[in-house]
């Protein structure tokens, strides 16, 4: 095992023990950078994005893992998007206990949507862990299917809430679901940097 796979494996299972105690995790808000960054890397890392900006700054912004080769570039996205599916999965969780603790549930079809993600998102939560893992010990190439199912489900959640009612709480779901597109779309686009390379 190379060293930088070492270090990655390491960060992971921190990240996924601190997952579990806190597991409402927002990447780059309000933490001091602390990994090294290659300025290089990142440039080519996000050359081909559509967000270049958003790209950049999910990697640049971070105290995950240090950036200094692609994969450590791809290990990042991916744990931050990872942490934003961690994070929409807990709010679905606590918005349906809200519901389900009224004496009267107002609203059959906000429940139903939200059940829907609910399923979608435990779903999420494994595909990106198991994209990880397949990064750090193989097969890589499981990395890439693992993304793109998540962003599937992730789809299949925002069928679901565009189906729906529109409420306060289905339309901040909605919004999370799409920065977890948004943030596994991103690391897709780095894996397949890293992969064209490697």
């Amino acid at each position: 095992m190379s060293p930088s796979t070492c270090i990655l494996v390491l960060s992971s299972l921190f990240v996924a023990a601190y997952a579990r105690i806190h597991p409402v995790m927002h990447p780059f808000v309000n933490h001091t950078r602390t990994g090294l960054v290659s300025p290089d890397v990142i440039a080519k890392a996000c050359e081909p994005s559509l967000e270049k900006a958003f790209c950049v700054s999910v990697l640049k912004f971070q105290t995950i893992s240090d950036v200094n080769d692609l994969k450590q570039a791809t290990f990042v996205a991916l744990q931050a998007a990872s942490g934003e599916a961690v994070a929409t999965s807990e709010l679905i969780k606590v918005t349906r206990q809200k519901e389900e603790e009224k004496d009267v549930v107002e609203d059959t079809i906000e429940e139903e949507t939200l059940a829907d993600c609910s399923q979608s998102y435990a779903s999420i939560v494994d595909m990106l862990a198991d994209a990880t893992n397949a990064l750090l010990t193989g097969p890589e190439s499981d990395v890439r299917v693992e993304i793109q199912a998540a962003m599937t489900t992730a789809e299949t959640c925002a069928k679901s809430i565009n189906a729906g009612k529109k409420t306060r709480q289905v339309d901040e779901v909605a919004k999370k679901n799409e920065n977890v597109r948004r943030f596994c779309s991103n690391a897709l686009g780095i894996y397949n940097v890293y992969a064209k390379g490697h």
